[in-house]
């Protein structure tokens, strides 16, 4: 009798453990080691342009209750990024060493598969793509279809290996991102081409034309002529921009008396030339610096395909491109590419 009493209480506990409702909300917690004093973890939903931020203790600890209005795939930032789902029901731990994230991050709990998935898929991007994605964009078409349906078979022999695991919605979501990712990649890959022969090196440079000089009145691109030209395109909005404002000063001060302009071409709108103005002067900034006509409208800007920026540019002293994606002053590698011209 006691054996039965105690099965009957126990199919009890078990029934009632089923029926127990789903979580409107999802926990997300876990630990950083060499965390950084004062960061937080920073969620960012792409497809709704919303952003969490995640309380990080100074010993790398961290918990939080999102109640989520329907399941995301946020990008995660802590010092460096990685892909984070996350849907009402979840309860998600995630431990890594922000010295080596992407080689230690680890998923537990539930919700776990779901983000090993991506782990897994991220690694094959970073892959797909390599030190330089211009390298695999640059590929001829039959070496580029083959890396690419390579790529796209190991994800979705990975989901369907997985797929008694994963939720059937998001596995649903991957795939339809898949035939989402193959239709765009190989757009990048046809502007790609197009830039590699209209901006290829040796060619002439697209020009630009009357833009404000801060020293005064207006200036073109062959009032440098003769020089080799070392173009920043920047804006007064941009953060990684004005990290790279104190490497390029260093740059041009071990420079000043070799044959190149350090150019500096910012695409804030006209309207804000005053705070252009003023940025210039709060930091001392030196070398040409000019503003763009119409911003990120600008026809220089479209015909060197600038989406982004900081972007860098150099040019040889007949004003041919040597190169239209040139290294970051805070790269060493820019010296040597330098170096390499006898500038």
């Amino acid at each position: 009798m006691k054996h039965l009493l105690f099965i009957t209480l126990l199919m009890a506990m078990v029934a009632c453990k089923k029926e127990e409702a789903p979580k409107d909300y999802a926990v997300l917690h876990g630990k950083i080691t060499n965390p950084i004093d004062t960061l937080d973890l920073r969620l960012y939903d792409a497809k709704n342009n919303k952003t969490i931020m995640v309380d990080v203790d100074a010993d790398g600890n961290f918990r939080d209750t999102l109640k989520l209005d329907s399941p995301a795939t946020f990008t995660a930032v802590y010092n460096n990024a990685f892909s984070l789902h996350l849907k009402n029901d979840m309860d998600v731990k995630v431990e890594f060493d922000n010295d080596n994230l992407s080689k230690t991050i680890k998923f537990s709990g539930k919700g776990e598969a779901e983000n090993n998935f991506l782990k897994f898929k991220n690694k094959e991007t970073n892959d797909l793509y390599g030190e330089d994605y211009k390298d695999y964009f640059s590929l001829d078409q039959k070496a580029f279809d083959d890396k690419t349906k390579a790529y796209i078979g190991k994800i979705n022999k990975e989901l369907e290996s997985k797929q008694q695991q994963l939720d059937s919605a998001f596995m649903s979501g991957q795939k339809e991102a898949l035939k989402v990712f193959e239709e765009q990649n190989f757009a990048q890959y046809q502007e790609q081409q197009k830039i590699n022969k209209l901006l290829a090196k040796g060619n002439p440079s697209p020009e630009f034309n009357n833009y404000v000089n801060y020293a005064g009145g207006t200036s073109s691109l062959k009032d440098y002529r003769g020089s080799y030209v070392y173009i920043d395109v920047w804006a007064t909005w941009c953060g990684p921009c004005k990290y790279e404002i104190p490497f390029l000063e260093k740059v041009e001060k071990e420079y000043h008396d070799k044959n190149i302009k350090f150019v500096s071409v910012s695409i804030d709108a006209v309207k804000d030339e005053q705070k252009w103005r003023d940025m210039i002067k709060a930091k001392n900034m030196g070398g040409i610096q000019l503003l763009a006509d119409k911003d990120y409208e600008s026809q220089f800007i479209s015909d060197y395909f600038i989406y982004g920026i900081p972007r860098f540019i150099l040019l040889d002293p007949q004003g041919n491109i040597v190169t239209y994606d040139a290294p970051r002053p805070s790269e060493e590698k820019l010296k040597t590419l330098f170096n390499s011209l006898d500038i």
